[in-house]
C-alpha cells in the first residue's frame, strides 16, 4: 500500500511539473524556427497539413506561442497571425539544471524529438537544458547539453 501511495505521489508530482513547463511555454512566450537554414515551414490559415499557406517561416524567425493543437502552434509575428508546424519551434532558456527523473532507468536522448537514438541517460543523472522543443505529435521536450533532446516529462527541475 505504501508502494502505491508512493508511486501515486509521485505520478501526481510528475503531471504538476510537466503542466508547469507547458504553460510557461505557452504563455505567449517567443520561439524561434529552427528549420535548416536554408528551408523554411509553412505558415498555415489552419491546425492541419491542408490549410491554406499563408507565408513561410525562416531560420531563425522569432514568433509568439498561444497554444499547440494537433501538433500545429498557433503563432503571431509581425505578418499577422497562423499556425506553424509546432516542432519546428524551440524555446531558447537559459541554461538550467535537470535531474533525470524516469520510473524504471535510463532516459533516452535523441538527435531530435521523436529522433535517431544518441545515447541513454542514467536515472538521477543531472543535465543541463537549453530550451524546448515540441515534437510532431505535441510533446514537450527538452534541448540538452552536447546536443540532443529528451522527453520533459522525465526531468524535474533542481532547486
Amino acid at each position: 500500500m505504501k508502494t502505491r501511495l508512493t508511486a501515486i505521489t509521485a505520478f501526481i508530482a510528475f503531471i504538476a511539473i510537466l503542466l508547469s513547463i507547458a504553460n510557461y511555454a505557452l504563455a505567449d512566450t517567443t520561439f524561434v524556427c529552427v528549420v535548416r537554414q536554408d528551408e523554411w515551414v509553412w505558415v498555415r490559415s489552419a491546425p492541419s497539413p491542408n490549410a491554406e499557406k499563408i507565408e513561410k517561416l525562416k531560420y531563425g524567425y522569432e514568433v509568439n506561442v498561444s497554444e499547440i493543437v494537433n501538433g500545429y502552434a498557433h503563432i503571431n509575428w509581425v505578418k499577422g497571425e497562423g499556425w506553424a508546424d509546432a516542432s519546428y519551434l524551440e524555446l531558447p532558456a537559459k541554461e538550467e539544471i535537470y535531474v533525470v527523473n524516469t520510473a524504471d532507468g535510463p532516459l533516452a536522448k535523441r538527435e531530435t524529438p521523436d529522433g535517431r537514438l544518441m545515447c541513454w541517460i542514467k536515472k538521477g543523472s543531472r543535465i543541463s537544458v537549453l530550451g524546448w522543443r515540441y515534437s510532431k505529435t505535441g510533446e514537450l521536450w527538452a534541448k540538452v547539453w552536447h546536443g540532443g533532446y529528451c522527453k520533459a516529462e522525465f526531468l524535474a527541475k533542481v532547486e
